[in-house]
């Protein structure tokens, strides 16, 4: 007996001797643990799935750092009144800018004071050809007035008269793109034929806070005090914007993984009852599993600290997966006690020496598979690994030190029946089907297994030969939540306001001198890509905001002031003609730069310390979808790393980018943690047997059944993406169980007790994978996309497992069995037959 050994039979003799210790520690160890997972943070970020070197998140840290506003809020109403929205706009925007500055940067109502600050400087914002017009207008008149004045003209002709309208036009037609190009209606975002109007909200709270909730319901209140549905009772209003979607989206998250995971449990729980038909076994299992899960979670909490998108719906696979040690072991006990009429200490004993190296061994194989998680950067996969494999072994942990001791107290309180019983003989029946099969069609099993393992060989490698990868961000995403919730207003907002005020990403510089240069860079970018692929739409910075060649046009309305001045004074111009220019002089002729803007034209280019000009905004192509990840990656390659002119190396960040770099990071590391999860399982496996025939077949059962998930994937087009990858190693870890505990049985029970071993275990075997199948099957019940996506690849895992090892690995094992009986019996008699 080693070392293992001695220390599970003392634990077994603990257990029976002082159950009520064991079941107190135990107990008095969940109130830690509940306090430590309690404390669990879910962060739903696709920045927290990378590591925390990457070059987008490091840029996207230091970036929050500096810009004043982290997301945009827009407040929508809609209506069949118009004057009742215009109303809106003006009485709801000076409340909304006197709430806390912890919620609010600036709020905009539309692009009214921007267009005012141009037209009183619109002798700036001119096109330089026609101030030079003007300019040479004013200069023919002048020289011809001298003219006629000295009688020098001779027979010249007198140039033009000023014209009003020409003048007007020439002064005034930048004004007119930009009141034209204006979003909105009258100065306001009032669009949709007058029937909806916005007022954005910057906002310095991140996408996901929670307190979005609290500053909806605020400004919910303030809207609804000013009384619009008395005077239009279709008035309605809404929320848009990445501050609402983010929150929604969070909460949503955060509910949904509560929910999903008590789905799991009650589920996995459920099928332990219909195995063992006993309320007793139920309830033990129950404690015991809910012991190892809150351990689990205390460790994340200890080890990892949060919870991210990919592992915040581990509870439910954790559950289902953790259990199998506790249902092979208690149908081991069991056996014991009714097959075999053991007392409650040797049962205790039998079921701890009988079951260890099958359940530690498929233990093990599983930590395995999720340590291969853990060679990767990836920290989606990664923190997926530590918490998946520590809860592995945790439930194993409980299987020993905990379940015997209820067991144990649940004897003392109401002793088993000594005899076998219907549910004894229906637990049974989960195995004998299977073992019919495999007995009864050993051969075309057999054959239909190969044929089965060639096939799905071969789609396997088409399936990754290919780009397996899910380019479809909306199958990822939540579903939508209402018709009238932040996601569906977003595109009305876009429409009206502008997608630079939605979806543009700010790249932040460290000089006002290398803004300029970046917009030009970018824009040669833009233009030089093929139409159809353009990367991004408008770049804008604060010297959008600002008139070009300034200092060119001062000099000109300089000159046009003094041949004004002189004319009056030498009374060469006609009154009227001479009111005419000075109506459209300049009062003042200072350039204007980025400190002169108003503040609420400047304050998206603002920083949190009040410096202005050092950021640019990118806006997505128009008519491209940010749900289209092969667009994303175009945007995010296009703009995440930008080399000026003078050898400065401008980084961008924001979620393209992240994501883009997200799916580097799965392409990249996929094959390799697939690859690494099969070596390290088949390494165990065969350390387990010893190198012994048994584990070479045990290994061949695992690699059907994970060809045959790949070939399931293949034939669905179900695509990887950052969350069902995981179903691979999964499946290759905790699908090994299943040949593992069954190729152990059947080195204990011999030859001559393979079918009993087939029925027994193999009946636990399969409990386990109904067990496993429900924490998976829970996925289903989400919200998300992606989470569906893993209960899918993982459900067909654990069916593409299950049914190898219970149906293709025994036909085998018949088909040899019987071959060496035909062997054995064609021998000469007094031949010793060849060990199994």
């Amino acid at each position: 007996m080693h070392a293992l050994e001695r220390l599970l039979v003392t634990l077994a003799t603990l257990q029976v001797r002082r159950p009520f210790l064991v079941v107190l520690v135990a107990v008095c160890s969940m109130v830690p643990s509940a306090w430590l997972a309690a404390g669990l943070e879910v962060r739903t970020g696709f920045g927290e799935l990378l590591p925390d070197t990457s070059a987008s998140v490091v840029e996207h840290r230091k970036v929050s750092t500096r810009l004043a506003s982290q997301s945009t809020l827009a407040v929508t109403a809609e209506g069949k009144d118009t004057a009742v929205l215009k109303r809106f706009l003006v009485e709801i925007t000076p409340k909304l800018r006197e709430l806390p500055k912890e919620w609010v940067s600036s709020v905009d109502n539309g692009p009214r004071e921007a267009t005012q600050f141009f037209e009183k400087h619109k002798h700036l914002y001119a096109d330089l050809a026609d101030v030079e017009q003007l300019h040479r207008d004013v200069i023919e008149r002048y020289d011809w007035e001298v003219g006629r004045e000295l009688d020098l003209n001779l027979d010249d002709e007198p140039p033009p008269a000023f014209d009003p309208k020409a003048i007007s036009a020439r002064l005034e037609r930048k004004l007119t793109e930009a009141k034209e190009s204006a979003p909105g209606t009258d100065g306001y975002y009032l669009g949709e034929g007058g029937k909806f109007a916005v007022i954005m909200l910057r906002t310095p709270l991140g996408s996901t806070d929670q307190r979005a909730f609290e500053m909806q319901a605020r400004i919910a209140k303030i809207v609804e005090q000013a009384g619009y549905t008395k005077a239009d009772p279709s008035f309605r209003y809404g929320f848009a914007g990445s501050l609402v979607t983010g929150a929604e989206q969070y909460r949503a998250v955060t509910r949904d993984l509560t929910e999903v995971g008590a789905i799991g449990f009650v589920l996995v729980l459920l099928v332990v009852y219909l195995f063992f038909l006993r309320f007793r076994v139920l309830g033990v299992m129950g404690l015991s599993i809910a012991i190892g899960c809150l351990w689990c979670f205390a460790f994340a909490e200890l080890t990892v600290g949060h919870l991210n998108a990919a592992t915040s719906f581990l509870i439910s696979i954790v559950a289902g997966n953790g259990i199998n040690a506790m249902v092979v072991y208690m149908a081991r006990y069991l056996e014991a006690r009714r097959s075999e009429s053991l007392a409650v200490p040797e049962a205790v004993r039998a079921a701890s020496l009988g079951t260890y190296q099958g359940t530690l061994a498929a233990a093990v194989v599983s930590v395995a598979a999720y340590g291969a998680l853990m060679l990767t950067e990836f920290r989606g996969f990664r923190h997926f690994g530590v918490i998946g494999a520590a809860g592995m072994m945790l439930c194993w942990v409980a299987t020993y030190c905990v379940l015997p001791a209820f067991l144990v107290l649940c004897e003392r309180w109401r002793p088993l029946a000594g005899s076998r019983d219907f549910r004894d003989r229906l637990a049974g029946m989960y195995g004998r089907p299977f073992v019919w099969l495999a007995k009864r069609f050993a051969l075309p099993v057999s054959i239909v297994g190969v044929l089965l393992a060639v096939g799905s060989a071969a789609l396997t490698l088409l399936y990754f030969k290919g780009d397996p990868m899910e380019y479809n961000l909306r199958h990822m995403r939540n579903d939508q939540l209402s018709e009238t919730s932040a996601g569906k207003l977003g595109s009305r907002v876009n429409d009206l306001a502008g997608r630079l005020n939605q979806s543009g990403r700010a790249v932040v510089v460290d000089r006002l001198d290398q803004v300029q240069p970046l917009v030009k860079e970018l824009e040669r970018i833009r233009n030089a890509a093929p139409a159809e692929k353009k990367p991004f739409g408008a770049v804008a910075s604060i010297y959008s905001l600002l008139p070009t060649d300034q200092e060119k046009k001062l000099q000109l309305w300089r000159e046009i002031i003094e041949r004004t001045d002189k004319a009056e004074k030498k009374g060469l111009l006609a009154d009227e003609d001479l009111k005419l220019i000075q109506e459209h002089l300049p009062k003042s002729l200072e350039p204007i730069g980025p400190a002169d803007l108003p503040p609420l034209v400047a304050r998206p280019f603002e920083e949190k310390d009040g410096s202005r000009g050092r950021i640019v905004y990118v806006a997505p192509t128009r008519g491209k979808s940010l749900y289209d990840a092969r667009y994303l990656m175009l945007w995010a390659d296009s703009f995440r790393e930008v080399r000026l002119p003078n050898g400065d190396i401008i980084r961008g960040t924001g979620e393209a980018v992240i994501f883009s770099d997200m799916l580097q990071y799965i392409a990249r590391d996929a094959p390799r943690v697939t690859l690494v999860s099969f070596i390290g399982t088949a390494l165990v496996i065969l350390l387990a047997f010893r190198g012994r025939r048994g584990g070479f077949l045990a290994l061949g059962s695992l690699s059907l059944g994970v060809t045959s998930l790949v070939a399931v994937l293949y034939l669905t087009n179900a695509k990887l993406n950052f969350l069902n990858f995981v179903a691979l190693p999964i499946a290759i870890g905790v699908g090994a169980d299943y040949a593992v505990n069954v190729m152990k049985r059947r080195e204990l029970e011999g030859e001559e007790g393979m079918e009993r071993a087939f029925i027994e275990t193999g009946g636990a075997v399969v409990a386990c994978s109904m067990t496993t199948l429900c924490g998976y099957a829970a996925l289903l019940f989400s919200i998300n996309g992606a989470v569906r996506s893993m209960g899918f690849a993982a459900a067909v895992g654990e069916l593409a497992t299950q049914l190898s090892a219970m149906l293709v690995l025994p036909a085998v094992l018949y088909i040899a069995a019987r071959r060496r009986l035909r062997t054995n019996l064609a021998k000469p008699a007094g031949s010793a037959p060849p060990s199994p």
